[in-house]
C-alpha cells in the first residue's frame, strides 16, 4: 500500500512541477537573482600528453556540458576558428586549448560517441565553427533550446535558462575577449568553465520536466 501511495505522490509532484514551470523571464527578474559561477576543479589541457587521461575520464560519463570559445569578430566577413573547447563532467570542467593539443583529432572519441550526451546552447553553430578546424562525425549533440521549445519556454539563451531552471544569474562579461592568447585570464577561465557546467546543470534539471 505504501509503495503505491508513494508512487502516486511522486507522479502528482512531477505534474505539479510541470504546471508551475516558469515560461518567461525578464531582465529585471534575472538581475535580482544571485550571481553564480562554477566553484569546482578546472583542468586546462594544453599538452598532448594530458589529453588521453582527460579523454578517458570524459568517456566514462553519460552527460557532458559542452561549449566552445572563439576570438570575437567585429568586422563584416571576419571569423575565427574556435580556440577553446569546454567539457563539463560530474566532478570537474576540462578546458582544451585546441591549437596546443593539435586540433580536434585527440577529441574525436568524445565528439563522435553517440551514447554520450553533449549538451549546450546553439550546438549546431558550435559544430559548424569546429568544422573550420577539421571535419568529424558529430554524434550525441543536443541543444538546450530544443528542449526549452518542447517545454514551451519562450527563451533559449543560456542566461535565461539558468535563471528559469536554477534560479541563478551567470555573468557574460568575458564572452567578447581574446581567446587566442597564450595565457587565459582567471576571469576567462571561470567564464568558460561556468558556461559548460551550467549547461549540464540546466539539462539535468530539465529532465525532471520532460515527458
Amino acid at each position: 500500500m505504501y509503495e503505491i501511495h508513494k508512487g502516486l505522490m511522486e507522479r502528482i509532484l512531477k505534474c505539479f512541477k510541470r504546471m508551475v514551470l516558469q515560461k518567461r523571464i525578464t531582465p529585471k527578474q534575472i538581475a535580482r537573482m544571485p550571481l553564480t559561477a562554477f566553484n569546482g576543479e578546472i583542468v586546462i589541457v594544453q599538452d598532448i600528453d594530458e589529453v588521453k587521461l582527460a579523454v578517458d575520464e570524459i568517456l566514462s560519463e553519460k552527460f557532458l556540458g559542452f561549449d566552445i570559445e572563439s576570438k570575437p569578430a567585429f568586422s563584416k566577413g571576419e571569423s575565427y576558428a574556435p580556440s577553446l573547447m569546454q567539457i563539463a563532467i560530474s566532478s570537474k570542467v576540462y578546458l582544451f586549448k585546441l591549437k596546443s593539443i593539435g586540433g580536434l583529432a585527440p577529441l574525436k572519441p568524445i565528439l563522435e560517441k553517440k551514447d554520450i550526451v553533449k549538451i549546450g546552447v546553439a550546438i549546431d553553430h558550435d559544430i559548424k565553427n569546429l568544422f573550420k578546424i577539421e571535419k568529424f562525425n558529430a554524434q550525441g549533440f543536443y541543444d538546450l533550446g530544443m528542449f526549452s521549445k518542447q517545454l514551451k519556454i519562450a527563451h533559449t539563451g543560456l542566461r535565461n535558462l539558468a535563471a528559469i531552471f536554477l534560479r541563478v544569474r551567470i555573468s557574460k562579461k568575458s564572452q567578447l575577449t581574446d581567446w587566442t592568447q597564450g595565457i587565459l585570464t582567471p576571469q576567462q577561465i571561470l567564464y568558460a568553465a561556468t558556461d559548460a557546467w551550467i549547461s549540464r546543470e540546466i539539462f539535468l534539471k530539465m529532465l525532471k520536466y520532460l515527458p
